[in-house]
């Protein structure tokens, strides 16, 4: 069965809310159902996923994350309590760190990539958690879409293909 696609976005900043350039972000795993749901950054002709999924911030200390998931594992997610693990590292010149372990919710929806690259228009009164994540994230991220080549190699989505997407706002100590 074919990967699904999905972005987890947002912003890490400090304790005292200042924005952390250079910070990376690993996806450790993503929980629906009770159960680990498999994700890689890209998958073989078989669907097998390969890879971690990974991002670094900007000097705004923003960050998008796309990441691909197994179309097995619709079954995990419908239910709506999906949520994703992302460890969170900041190096400094000595090699030292700190970092996190950050939660987010992801919301499941239809299009996902045609959301985001066609933009948003207003569904008119949809309380959707989906379609209001994806405005965040198209209004506020928009402009690191081409430096970050958001899928890049994935075919276009159908209305068959399912997307996840959520928003972690990370704090490192």
């Amino acid at each position: 069965m074919a990967a699904n696609t999905g972005i987890i976005f947002g912003t890490v900043t400090d304790t005292g809310g200042s924005a952390v350039g250079g910070a990376e972000l690993t996806l450790n795993f993503i929980l629906g159902d009770g159960s680990a749901i498999a994700t890689g950054t890209s998958a073989d002709i078989e669907g097998n996923l390969q890879g971690y999924p990974k991002a670094t911030t900007n000097k705004d200390g923003k960050f998008v994350m796309p990441f691909q998931w197994s179309g097995t594992d619709i079954g995990k997610v419908v239910d709506g309590a999906v949520t994703a693990s992302i460890y969170v590292a900041q190096w400094f010149s000595d090699n030292s760190h700190r970092y996190v372990n950050a939660r987010c919710k992801l919301f499941l929806g239809l299009d996902l990539k045609k959301l985001i690259q066609v933009g948003y228009t207003d569904p008119s009164g949809s309380a959707s958690d989906f379609v209001n994540v994806g405005k965040d994230f198209y209004a506020s991220y928009r402009e690191m879409l081409p430096t970050h080549g958001v899928f890049p190699t994935v075919m276009p989505l159908t209305t068959e293909v399912w997307g996840l997407i959520g928003k972690a706002n990370p704090k490192l100590p």
